[in-house]
């Protein structure tokens, strides 16, 4: 089984990478022609009754024990031990690509925030104008990852923390560490890969959740498994599933995915990042039923499948499963090449 220290972030000259002597990837014409085939699979195949995922409720201002509310995307209201936390905030729309469904919770409703966790800097993940809002509660603390501090201080934020792979912080009820994953980070056109990307695990109330960010099909999950023997819930991107030629480097589909929790050796199952933005060619709903044909196809149990709509809350009463496995060593530096 791989090994934490396989799973470190190289940078050369200032950039971030997978791997060591990782090329630098084109993100502009794939983007563009990515765009081009989504438009023309809308007009052809049309759009998608939103009714049909859009269940809302209103949100819980606290809960002691374990709540979990999509709002949308790769976006939730994580809340237990009395503490909020969101993950990777979007609220609104984005250039060229409009929300498929309105957000599960309207931003101006969104209780009373404790830690915001980012996995990486795109922008239907750091969202400047749902993040500027954020700033409103006071006691937010922004956990970013390492070389996106700066972003953050810029826009006058106070409260940032950046972090590196294996690198945790401990508050009262809660534990939350910075893990890796296979992606890659840009905002502009000149900072590509300048900051990092990963994961995260939060461990309150008796639960130890991963948030999976977005991320390719790698060991690293195994490796994540390793240290973390009694991980509660998994939060999975299962979408964009096609064109696979170019998704498969920094995205799984729904069948990567499924395997991905196997690899975790997690309980349950939580399906984000589709549904709300049409970023793939694939039809709207296909992350969806494939995930339900590889789940089928594994024999897994009913059970561990969480299956939401869009503002729906999960609520796990369950007794509390003990204590995460924290690393005994000090998380290590970047490695320079």
């Amino acid at each position: 089984m791989p090994h934490k220290n396989q799973f470190r972030p190289h940078r050369y000259k200032g950039r971030f990478y997978n791997q060591p002597y990782e090329q630098n990837r084109s993100t502009i014409l794939p983007s563009l022609i990515m765009l081009f085939e989504w438009y023309w699979n809308t007009l052809r195949k049309g759009g998608f009754d939103s009714n049909v995922w859009f269940a809302p409720e209103m949100p819980l201002q606290r809960s002691d024990e374990l709540a979990i509310t999509w709002i949308g995307h790769s976006t939730f209201l994580i809340q237990a031990a009395g503490i909020n936390i969101l993950t990777d905030p979007i609220f609104g729309n984005l250039p060229f690509f409009r929300r498929q469904i309105k957000p599960g919770i309207e931003l101006s409703q969104i209780p009373s925030i404790d830690f915001v966790i980012i996995s990486h800097n795109h922008r239907d993940h750091m969202d400047a104008p749902a993040l500027t809002f954020l700033k409103q509660h006071p006691k937010c603390i922004f956990m970013v990852p390492l070389g996106d501090g700066e972003w953050f201080r810029s826009k006058g934020f106070e409260q940032v923390r950046e972090y590196t792979w294996w690198e945790q912080d401990s508050f009262a009820n809660i534990k939350i560490q910075f893990l890796p994953a296979q992606h890659w980070s840009q905002r502009g056109l000149l900072d590509y890969n300048t900051s990092l990307w990963g994961s995260w695990m939060l461990t309150l109330g008796g639960h130890t959740i991963y948030f999976a960010g977005d991320t390719a099909y790698h060991s690293h999950f195994s490796a994540i498994a390793k240290e973390f023997t009694n991980i509660t819930h998994a939060l999975m991107p299962i979408g964009p599933c096609e064109p696979r030629k170019w998704m498969h480097k920094t995205h799984m589909n729904a069948e990567e995915s499924v395997q991905a929790f196997i690899d975790l050796k997690a309980q349950y199952f939580v399906p984000m990042h589709w549904g709300t933005f049409n970023f793939g060619t694939d039809h709207h709903e296909a992350p969806y039923e494939r995930l339900l044909a590889a789940w089928a196809k594994e024999k897994l149990s009913h059970d561990q499948l969480i299956r939401f709509k869009v503002g729906q809350r999960f609520i796990h009463s369950a007794i509390p499963h003990g204590e995460m496995v924290v690393p005994s060593k000090e998380p290590q530096p970047p490695i320079e090449l």
